[in-house]
């Protein structure tokens, strides 16, 4: 799905979507009465066009440029494990007009990589939480096995290792497998695949049993039928797919685990900017026409303070510097 499949008419009007008048006025507040913006925001994605994290950021973007009174401007600089982007971003001026999409990918980075010409606890302030992409853990649809408990026993009972696919090495998907098997204490082997359509064709087929992947690429096979749905990682269960239960459902308390990504700014950002632009996506994330969008995109719209990002990031790097270190990770 392109960016130009998701974005479609101007729908994200407010008078069209009955954000209503009391939400209206409180946005005509301080924050966005101030000197900034007053020209267009770069919003720098990682990733190459059409991607998940792309174009969630771009539904999110389109709508808080509606409140901010000026456009958010999403470039694509895809590559280099998205440590090029977040170097450009890092060594921009620090004046509120550059800023980055970050995704889990920049602390599993940090983790597993030496030498980063930057660190992100340092280098960069956060902004606002945007969005969640849940993952699910699927199953060929003959596999013996129907919940995560009983995944769990068929590894213990299996003379070699149960293998597991994901659409990369380092990715969140191989990661969240990983943390599953420390968890637990079985054997899981890892079978990378260069993107989770490829591990999708060779579950469907047979050649796999198991596969972690993103919500948004297996929402559909799991409706049809041709794959079925073990688990959702997040903590809660998803409205996407609410009648999948959660790992934490199924006696596994501590597992919560999604993709997401975040808006970031280099250090020194004015803290008027950082409040402006968080106000304006915390209210584009609320409308329910952003929801509706966001849902056809297998994610979930989590808005936040920079204080409660800061906390999630923390959080989220020391998870996976665990994971990391546990498996000997390097990057490939």
């Amino acid at each position: 799905m392109g960016p130009e499949d998701v974005m479609g008419e101007r729908e994200l009007v407010l008078s069209r979507r009955g954000l209503g008048a009391l939400a209206l006025a409180g946005l005509a507040g301080p924050a966005f009465a101030q000197g900034f913006p007053s020209r267009p925001i770069q919003v720098i994605v990682p990733f190459a066009a059409g991607g998940g994290v792309d174009v969630t950021m771009r539904v999110a973007a389109e709508a808080a440029g509606d409140l901010i009174g000026q456009r958010f401007v999403v470039e694509n600089r895809g590559g280099g494990a998205t440590i090029t982007a977040t170097t450009a971003v890092v060594r921009a001026a620090p004046d509120g007009y550059t800023v980055l999409t970050a995704p889990t990918t920049m602390v599993i980075n940090a983790a597993s990589r030496d030498n980063l010409p930057f660190d992100w606890k340092t280098d960069l302030v956060p902004v606002s939480m945007i969005a969640k992409l849940p993952l699910v853990v699927v199953a060929r649809r003959d596999a013996p096995y129907s919940t995560m408990r009983e995944l769990e026993a068929a590894a213990r009972a299996a003379r070699d290792p149960l293998t597991f696919s994901s659409g990369g090495t380092g990715t969140v998907a191989h990661l969240a497998g990983e943390l599953f098997a420390l968890r637990t204490g079985i054997k899981l082997q890892h079978v990378p695949y260069r993107g989770e359509g490829p591990a999708l064709s060779d579950l469907i087929g047979g050649t796999l049993k198991v596969s972690f992947a993103t919500l948004a690429s297996v929402s559909g096979q799991i409706e049809g039928g041709t794959v079925k749905a073990l688990g959702v990682t997040t903590k809660d269960r998803t409205g996407l797919l609410p009648g999948v239960p959660t790992l934490v459902e199924q006696g596994y308390p501590d597992y919560d685990v999604s993709a997401w990504l975040a808006l970031v700014a280099p250090r020194g950002t004015p803290q008027e900017a950082i409040d402006a632009m968080q106000r304006a996506f915390a209210a584009a994330l609320a409308t329910q026409s952003v929801r509706d969008r966001m849902k056809v995109l297998g994610a979930e719209p989590v808005p936040g303070t920079p204080a409660e990002l800061a906390a999630f990031m923390a959080k989220e790097a020391a998870q996976w510097a665990e994971v990391v270190r546990a498996i000997g990770l390097k990057p490939e």
